[in-house]
C-alpha cells in the first residue's frame, strides 16, 4: 500500500507541475474529501504532509475513515486533476465552497478604516448577502469609555487600544502585560484581570489567535475580558472569580500573521496560518531553491517537538521551525510563564482556536495518550460543553486532538500540561462545526453568539479551579472533586467490567480443558515450548501500540481476554509473598506457582496501599504479554499508567 500511495503522490506531483505551467483561474475552492478505506486515508494524510508540493491548504485533516477533510485548492486544472487522482484512490469528493474569496467578502467584507494596505476597502459586490456588523449587543457587558466592535472584526491596534483603555479606567482590577514582541516588532500584549491581594493568587491563562487565520479566537478572548471586567461588582460569581483568581488573557499571540491575513481577501493571504518569520530557502527537487516564510507556532513548543503532525519543510503549513522555541512568539509565552511571579501559579490553561466545535484536552501528539488525571479533565470538559450547549443548543464534542482530529506534536496545550503541570488544560475549537462549509470564515452574525456560549463553558473551568483551591467552600463540591480524582468515564468502566467477566469465563474454560486433557509432555519440554513461543514474538516498544495505520479503524488494541501468566520470579515482580496471596485472593484466582497480572478494572482493591491505584490504559496487559520486560524498560511510564499490571502500587511505592 505504501508503494501504491507513493506512486499516486508522484502522479499528482507531476500533473500539478504540468498544470502550473498552464493558465488557471485565480479562484480557490474548498472541497470536502472523505476516505473509505485505510489506503485512501493514508493517501490523504500523505497529501497533508506534502501540502507545500501540491499547493494545497488543509483546513481540517481527517481523523478516521469516513471522517471528512477540508482542502482548499486552486480552481481549474489543478482541481480537476486532483479530483481525478483522489477518485481513483476511492476518495469521495464534494464541493463545499466554489469560490472562497466570495465567501470571505460576504462574511467579512467591510469598509472599516482600520484595514491596512492597498486592500483597505474590500468591495461590496452583493448588497443583500454582504455581511454587516451585528448591532445586537444585549449580551455584551457595558464598560465606561472602553469600546470594542464586538459585532465586527477589528485590527490588532484596536485590540490593544481597547485593553489599554480598560487599564486606564479600571486600574483596581486590570493591568496591561506585555509578554514579548514579534518578528516584525509588534508588542504581544494582554490583560491581567484580578483584584489586588496581599498574597499571591492562583492564576488562569487564556490566549487566542496563535494561528493567524482564526479570527474568531481573538474576538472570543476579548469578550472574556469584557465580561470579567464589566461583571465585577455586578455579577456575584464573576466578582468572586476576580477577587479569588488572576486572569491573564492574551487575545492575539500572532499579531504579524493576523495583520497579514487582514491585508487582502485573496484566499492565499486571508487563510495564512503561520507567523511571519523570515524566509528559509531549501534546495528544490527540480533544481534551484525554494524560499518560504512562516512557522506554525502551535508546533514549536517543547512537547514531542518535530514528531507526528508537523513538517521539516518551511513551505508547509505545519512547519515546526528550525528548533524548539525558535520563534519570538513562543519564547515570549515560555519566558513569561517561567518568571518568578508566574511560576507554579497556573491552575488552568485555555487556548482558543477555530474551527470544529471541539473541547480538547491533552495529549494530542499520539492517539490514546492521556495524562494521569484524565478523569477530572473529562468530567470538567463534559460539564463545560453541557453548559455551553444550554445557551444556543450548540453541540461540542470532547477528546484529545489526536483522537478527534489528527495527531499534532509540539502544541502549547500539551506543553502546558507536561512542562508546567497545569491542572486544567483545554484547547477549544470554536464554531462552526466541521460539517458546515464556512470553516474559518465565520459570519459576523455568529461572532457574539460564539463568544457568549464559549464564555459559559469557560466559567465551568473557572468553577473547577475554585473548588480545587478551596475544597471546603462546599462540602458537596469537595466530595465530588475528591471522588472524581483519577477516575474514568462510566462507559469505560462498563467496558472493563465486561472484559473482566469475559476474562474470568476464559480462565474457567481453560481450566476445564486442562483437567480433561492428558499431558504427556515433560516440564522441560513445556518450558522449551513456552520459550520458543515467546522468542518467536517480536518485542515491541510500548509507546508504539497505537492503531495500525494500515487498519481500517483507529480502535485501540484489544487486551488479552485472560490476564497473562507471568513467573513470580521476574525482577519487576517485587511484591512479597503475603501481598501476592492477598492480590490473588482479591482477584478470585486460585493460588498456583505463577502469579497472574490482571489489567485495569474499575475497582480499587483493598490490597493496594495506594487507594487511588489503577491502570490508565486498556492496553497494559497487552504490552506485558508482548514484552515481559516492559516494566523494567519503561519503569516511569508503567508506574504512572499501568501500576496495577506491574504491581507498582504495592512494594514498588515503598521503595520509591
Amino acid at each position: 500500500m505504501r508503494y501504491l500511495c507513493k506512486s499516486i503522490l508522484l502522479a499528482v506531483h507531476t500533473i500539478l507541475l504540468v498544470c502550473s505551467a498552464e493558465p488557471s483561474d485565480d479562484k480557490y475552492a474548498l472541497l470536502h474529501v472523505s476516505a473509505h478505506d485505510a489506503q485512501s486515508l493514508h493517501l490523504i494524510k500523505q497529501l497533508q504532509l506534502n501540502d507545500y508540493k501540491y499547493d494545497l491548504d488543509f483546513w481540517k485533516s481527517p481523523s478516521s475513515i469516513s471522517d471528512k477533510a477540508d482542502i482548499m485548492v486552486k480552481r481549474g486544472k489543478p482541481e480537476r486533476m486532483l479530483r481525478q487522482i483522489l477518485s481513483f484512490a476511492n476518495v469521495t469528493i464534494s464541493m463545499s465552497v466554489p469560490d472562497v474569496e466570495k465567501l470571505i467578502m460576504r462574511n467579512e467584507g467591510t469598509t472599516s478604516k482600520s484595514l491596512m494596505g492597498s486592500f483597505s476597502k474590500w468591495l461590496h459586490d452583493d448588497p443583500i448577502l454582504d455581511s454587516e456588523p451585528d448591532l445586537d449587543l444585549t449580551k455584551v457587558g457595558t464598560l465606561k469609555k472602553a469600546k470594542y466592535p464586538f459585532g465586527d472584526y477589528a485590527s490588532y491596534a484596536d485590540m490593544v487600544k481597547y485593553m489599554r483603555t480598560i487599564e486606564f479606567y479600571y486600574p483596581r482590577i486590570a493591568k496591561i502585560v506585555r509578554i514579548g514582541a514579534t518578528h516584525e516588532g509588534k508588542p504581544i500584549e494582554g490583560l491581567k484581570i484580578g483584584a489586588r491581594s496581599s498574597h499571591k493568587k492562583r492564576a488562569v491563562w487564556v490566549d487566542g489567535n496563535i494561528h493567524a487565520r482564526e479570527w474568531a479566537s481573538s474576538h472570543t478572548a476579548l469578550y472574556f475580558i469584557n465580561q470579567l471586567v464589566s461583571g465585577y461588582g455586578e455579577d456575584p460569581q464573576i466578582t468572586k472569580y476576580v477577587d479569588t483568581l488572576d486572569f491573564y488573557i492574551v487575545p492575539c499571540l500572532n499579531p504579524d500573521g493576523y495583520e497579514y491575513t487582514r491585508s487582502s481577501p485573496i484566499p492565499s493571504v486571508r487563510l495564512w496560518r503561520k507567523n511571519r518569520s523570515p524566509e528559509v530557502c531549501r534546495p528544490s527537487l527540480w533544481g534551484g531553491e525554494k524560499c518560504c516564510q512562516g512557522v506554525d507556532l502551535n508546533r514549536n513548543f517543547r512537547f514531542h517537538w518535530a514528531e507526528r503532525g508537523s513538517s521539516y519543510e518551511p513551505c508547509s503549513n505545519i512547519y515546526h521551525g528550525e528548533e524548539v522555541f525558535s520563534e519570538p512568539e513562543t519564547k515570549a509565552i515560555r519566558n513569561f510563564l517561567a518568571t518568578p511571579d508566574m511560576k507554579d501559579r497556573l491552575d488552568a490553561f485555555v487556548t482558543l482556536h477555530s474551527y470544529a466545535q471541539l473541547w480538547i484536552y491533552p495529549y494530542s501528539h499520539e492517539e490514546q495518550n492521556y495524562p494521569e488525571d484524565i478523569g477530572e479533565l473529562r468530567k470538567t470538559a463534559r460539564k463545560a460543553i453541557n453548559r455551553l450547549s444550554r445557551v444556543y443548543g450548540t453541540n461540542y464534542r470532547m477528546g484529545t486532538g489526536a483522537d478527534t482530529l489528527s495527531p499534532a506534536a509540539g502544541g502549547s496545550d500539551d506543553w502546558a500540561k507536561s512542562a508546567l503541570a497545569v491542572k486544567y488544560v483545554y484547547l477549544i475549537e470554536l464554531r462552526p462545526q466541521m460539517e458546515l462549509s464556512n470553516g474559518f470564515i465565520l459570519h459576523k452574525k455568529e461572532l457574539i453568539p460564539t463568544a457568549v456560549e464559549t464564555f459559559e463553558g469557560f466559567r465551568e473551568v473557572v468553577d473547577a479551579v475554585l473548588v480545587l483551591n478551596n475544597p471546603t467552600s462546599s462540602a458537596s463540591a469537595a466530595s465530588g472533586a475528591s471522588n472524581s480524582r483519577k477516575t474514568i468515564s462510566d462507559s469505560q468502566m462498563r467496558k472493563q467490567r465486561m472484559r473482566l467477566l469475559a476474562s474470568q469465563a476464559a480462565r474457567s474454560t481453560q481450566t476445564s480443558r486442562a483437567t480433561t486433557t492428558t499431558t504427556k509432555m515433560t516440564t522441560t519440554s513445556e518450558a522449551e515450548t513456552t520459550s520458543a513461543a515467546t522468542s518467536s514474538k517480536p518485542s515491541r516498544h510500548f509507546d508504539r501500540f497505537t492503531a495500525d495505520p494500515n487498519s481500517s479503524t483507529r480502535a485501540r488494541p484489544t487486551p488479552p481476554m485472560a490476564p497473562p501468566i507471568m513467573s513470580s520470579s521476574t525482577e519487576f515482580s517485587t511484591t512479597t509473598e503475603e501481598e501476592a496471596r492477598e492480590i490473588i485472593s482479591t482477584s478470585s484466582i486460585s493460588s498456583r506457582a505463577t502469579t497472574r497480572f490482571g489489567f485495569y478494572t474499575a475497582t480499587k482493591p483493598s490490597a493496594f496501599l495506594d487507594p487511588e491505584c489503577r491502570d490508565m490504559r486498556y492496553s497494559c496487559g497487552f504490552w506485558l504479554k508482548n514484552n515481559k520486560q516492559v516494566c523494567e524498560e519503561q519503569q516511569s511510564f508503567m508506574r504512572a499508567q499501568c501500576a496495577y499490571t506491574c504491581k507498582f502500587c504495592t512494594s514498588f511505592i515503598k521503595r520509591h
